[in-house]
């Protein structure tokens, strides 16, 4: 279990001017954002590794379904 500490002083908690400067970035906050929210420009199945794992899937299924 965590344990907790009550802060009592009343420090005022102000950031830096480094600190401001480093987050004042907005072309790489920006960056990070479009990375984050957007897709890959490459559809799934045009990834060859996953077309092939799919296609391994779809056999194992067929084989499956003729079976029974």
């Amino acid at each position: 279990m965590r344990k907790f500490v009550i802060n009592k002083e009343q420090k005022k908690l102000t950031p830096s001017e480094e600190q401001i400067k480093r987050q004042k970035d907005f072309a790489r906050l920006h960056h990070d954002y479009e990375k984050v929210v957007k897709r890959g420009k490459k559809p799934l199945y045009r990834d060859p590794k996953l077309f092939l794992l799919l296609l391994i899937i779809g056999l194992m299924f067929l084989l499956m379904f003729l079976e029974s």
